[in-house]
């Protein structure tokens, strides 16, 4: 009763939080201080990468009364994903893009569902036509549901039902996010799951007994059954034209005015020398534009890196040629 108490009090938190107005095309950010302290957004890091699911966040609820759950226990599969999406550059720029967040395998009833989910913050919201963030999908249907945005990068997603519902092969909810205008091929805008604890109630996918099955069928969920997704442009990405640093050109260590792979040659060269202590003769201007990635060392993944432009650039074919 405690905990369906304290669901019922969320729900009317998120029901009268969600009722202010939204501008047109924009979701509004909700004051749910609460919710956001202290949480790092883990697919805000906009290195164009994917963020696999980390189950290290996951902390067994203190009040379950039993002692540490075994996921290996569990003998059903279990499986909640986002989708992941490819789009032609030309295509995706500004596009209103839906992303499902789906479930198969869920063997447990279950009454009780919440959910945190963090994304790119180089994608906007586009709210549904309610004005919320997320839209419920046909797996919760029957449940009383809400949404809400804690801050940019991060949603909050709760279901509940006054009975244990089976739910099958599905779709919980779907997001649209809106890509950015300026999206270029290779861009990678990561979108996921993360287990949060926000003080009223922590994320949970478990019928209302929690008895021993529906225990282990969420303990697995968030540690082997979640996956992650992303929108990504396709496309390799361009690499960036060599910086002017001092009047040197990084990645130009011989100074002739090309990034080639006589450069790169010539890092490991130096790379080589430092290694044993040899002097390497290179001025400061070279040592500089040695440092191709800027990490403040001058080792073999610079000249990797330059390798890398190298190629990039040669493989370019202008109109004419």
């Amino acid at each position: 009763m405690r905990r369906k108490a304290l669901f019922a009090a969320a729900g009317a938190v998120l029901a009268l939080t969600v009722s202010c107005p939204t501008n047109a095309g924009e979701a509004s950010v909700l004051p749910f201080s609460a919710y956001a302290a202290g949480v790092e957004n883990p697919m805000d890091k906009q290195d164009d990468k994917e963020v696999p699911y980390d189950a290290s966040y996951w902390i067994q609820p203190s009040d379950w009364n039993t002692p540490t759950i075994d996921p290996r226990d569990y003998e059903g599969g279990i499986m909640m994903f986002f989708d992941k999406i490819g789009l032609e550059p030309e295509y995706g720029r500004g596009k209103v893009q839906r992303i499902y967040f789906s479930v198969t395998g869920a063997e447990e009833k279950v009454s009780y569902v919440k959910f945190h989910i963090f994304y790119d913050t180089r994608l906007r919201i586009s709210p549904n036509s309610a004005g919320l963030p997320i839209t419920p999908g046909r797996g919760v249907s029957g449940f009383t549901t809400g949404s809400a945005i804690i801050e940019e990068g991060q949603l909050a997603f709760y279901a509940y039902s006054d009975d244990d519902t089976e739910i099958p092969h599905s779709c919980i909810f779907t997001i649209d996010f809106i890509v950015p205008e300026n999206a270029e091929a290779g861009d990678f805008y990561p979108i996921g799951m993360v287990y949060q604890d926000d003080g009223i109630v922590a994320d949970t996918f478990i019928n209302k007994t929690h008895d021993e099955a529906g225990k282990l069928q969420m303990t697995y969920l968030f540690t082997k059954g979640m996956h992650n997704g992303y929108i990504k442009m396709l496309g390799e990405k361009k690499t960036a034209p060599p910086a002017e640093q001092d009047g040197c050109i990084s990645g130009d260590v011989n100074n002739d005015g090309e990034v080639n792979a006589v450069d790169a040659s010539e890092v490991l060269t130096y790379y080589a020398k430092t290694s044993t202590n040899t002097d390497s003769s290179f001025t400061e201007a070279q040592k500089k534009a040695a440092d191709h990635n800027e990490d403040g060392e001058i080792n073999a993944a610079d000249a990797s890196s330059i390798l890398a432009y190298y190629a990039s650039n040669s493989t370019t074919v202008t109109a004419g040629d």
